[in-house]
């Protein structure tokens, strides 16, 4: 794996935490919950900027997330939140989207030619995040 697919790979993963976040709080109503998600929103954010902008830096575009995806984790959220909606379901929910994240950061970073120390230490703090995340969520469990 090169730069680029690491950056894409980055990118993606911060796009689908700013997609699952965005999709639980337009339904959630726990203000304790809201206040750690938008915080979360913000360190996804982040993260998706700095990816984009060494993609272009680069002169790459960046792959994004389809939009079949996009709407499939839309429904399964509104699907799941009219089931149980309570500040502990929304946590192991993005407990399980954190945990996804660091499954596919991990296997990415084995395969990953670390060329480039700026795009390994982007990729780790990536990592160090999704897991600070899965800690926050616990919180609420």
């Amino acid at each position: 794996m090169n730069d680029i697919e690491m950056l894409n790979c980055i990118l993606q993963n911060a796009e689908m935490g700013c997609q699952g976040i965005t999709n639980i709080r337009r339904m959630e109503h726990s203000m304790a919950v809201d206040r750690v998600l938008c915080d979360q929103l913000a360190r996804y954010g982040r993260f998706y900027g700095a990816a984009h902008k060494m993609l272009t830096s680069r002169g790459e575009k960046a792959k994004h997330i389809s939009p079949v995806v996009k709407t499939m984790t839309r429904i399964a959220a509104g699907r799941d939140l009219q089931r149980d909606a309570s500040a502990s379901h929304i946590a192991e929910m993005m407990i399980k989207g954190s945990t996804m994240g660091v499954n596919k950061l991990v296997r990415r970073l084995r395969d990953y030619n670390r060329q480039n120390p700026g795009v390994t230490l982007l990729a780790k703090k990536m990592l160090d995040a999704e897991e600070e995340h899965i800690r926050e969520m616990r919180a609420f469990i």
